[in-house]
C-alpha cells in the first residue's frame, strides 16, 4: 500500500473581491477563476492522499479549489481560522480518514522562554498557527499518523517602522530579526513534535514551507541531531536519540538517487529547497521496526521562473513555490 503526502504553498488563496493584505488588490472574478483552476490542476497532478496547505485566507476558497480538483470528494478539507481577518492560515485536505478534530497551535509550548547566559527566545507565538491532525494511514490495521502542517517565518526582513528603506544596517538587523523569529518557531515546532514521538511508536510527519534548506540550522532544530557513531556503549542513550529524530524526505531520496537537482523556490537566481516533508523513524528505511519507507519525492516546479534568466514576470495566479509529494510504501 502506498500513501502519498504533499505540501502546497498556494500563494495567498482568497475569495474574489475581498482584500487579504492592505497593499494588495483583491482578486477579480476572472483572476480568481484562473487561480482556482491552476491550483485544482496542480492537485490533480499531485494525486496525493494528504496535502498540507500554506497561505490560505479563506477556508471556503480552499474547499472550492479542492472540489474543482475532484481529488477529495469524500474527504476532509479544513483551514481552521481562515476567515479573512486572521491573516494567512494553514489548511489540510485528506482522502484518508481523520481521527478526531483538526486543531491549531498558536502559543508556544511551555519551556521555551528559559534564559541561558541571559539569552532567551523573545517570541511566544507562531506567526502562522501550526495545524495538527491525526490521520488513519491504513484503515485495516488502524495505523494512524500525527501530521503537523507548518509555515515558518520567511527570510523577508522585519524592519523598524521608521527605518530608512534601503539602509544597509537596518537590512542586516531586519534579517537577524526574521531569523530569530524563524528559529524560535522552529524550536516551538520541535517541542510539539517531541510530544508525539518521544517514548512512543507514533508515526509523525511535518509538511510545510519551513523557509530554509534541509541542512539549515532552523530545519535542524526541527529534525534533531542523530547520535554520534563513536559514542562508547550507552545503547539506551542512542536509542533515545533515534526515537526523537525526524528525517527529510528530500535527503532520503537524494541519497538513494546519487544526485540532487531539486528546488522549490527561486529568488534572485538562487534555487532553494524551502518546502519539506519530514518523517519520524517509523518511515525510515534503516529502522528494522519501521511501518513503511519513503520511496520517492516528486517536485512539481515547472511553473517557477528564474527572473535573472527570463523576462517573464511571475503573476499572482500561480504559486511562487513548488509542490512536493512524498510516496510512502507501508509494510
Amino acid at each position: 500500500m502506498v500513501v502519498k503526502v504533499g505540501t502546497f504553498n498556494v500563494l495567498n488563496l482568497a475569495r474574489p473581491g475581498e482584500p487579504y493584505y492592505p497593499d494588495e488588490k483583491p482578486y477579480s472574478a476572472a483572476e480568481y477563476e484562473k487561480k482556482a483552476a491552476w491550483i485544482a490542476g496542480q492537485l490533480g497532478r499531485m494525486n496525493a492522499d494528504l496535502v498540507g496547505f500554506q497561505e490560505v485566507f479563506h477556508e471556503d476558497a480552499l474547499r472550492d479549489v479542492c472540489a474543482r480538483s475532484e481529488e477529495f470528494g469524500d474527504g476532509t478539507v479544513v483551514a481552521p481560522g481562515a476567515d479573512g481577518d486572521s491573516g494567512p492560515r494553514l489548511g489540510l485536505a485528506s482522502r484518508l480518514p481523520v481521527d478526531g478534530q483538526v486543531t491549531t497551535v498558536t502559543d508556544f509550548p511551555a519551556g521555551l522562554d528559559v534564559a541561558v547566559d541571559g539569552i532567551a527566545l523573545p517570541v511566544g507565538t507562531f506567526s502562522r498557527p501550526v495545524l495538527r491532525a491525526r490521520v488513519v494511514l491504513d484503515p485495516e490495521s488502524g495505523t494512524t499518523a500525527t501530521v503537523f502542517v507548518a509555515h515558518l517565518k520567511s527570510k523577508r526582513l522585519i524592519r523598524a517602522p521608521q527605518a530608512p528603506e534601503h539602509d544597509p544596517r537596518e537590512e542586516a538587523l531586519g534579517k537577524a530579526r526574521a531569523l530569530i523569529r524563524r528559529a524560535a518557531e522552529a524550536a516551538a515546532l520541535r517541542f510539539l513534535v517531541l510530544e508525539e514521538v518521544v517514548g512512543t511508536a507514533q508515526p509523525t510527519m511535518v509538511l510545510g514551507d519551513l523557509n530554509d534548506a534541509a541542512r539549515a540550522v532552523t530545519t535542524d532544530i526541527i529534525t534533531g541531531d542523530s547520535p554520534s557513531r563513536f559514542w562508547p556503549g550507552e545503547p539506551d542513550v542512542r536509542r533515545a536519540y533515534w526515537d526523537r529524530l525526524l528525517y527529510s524526505a528530500h535527503e532520503l531520496t537524494a541519497r538513494r538517487t546519487g544526485r540532487d537537482v531539486s528546488y522549490t523556490h527561486i529568488f534572485n537566481g538562487h534555487y532553494e529547497n524551502l518546502d519539506h516533508v519530514l518523517v519520524s523513524q517509523e518511515f525510515y528505511e534503516r529502522n528494522p521496526q519501521r511501518i513503511g519507507e519513503v520511496q520517492i519525492l516528486r517536485y512539481f516546479n515547472d511553473h517557477l521562473v528564474d527572473s535573472q534568466l527570463s523576462d517573464d514576470r511571475r503573476d499572482r495566479i500561480v504559486s511562487d513555490h513548488a509542490q512536493l509529494v512524498a510516496e510512502i510504501r507501508l509494510r
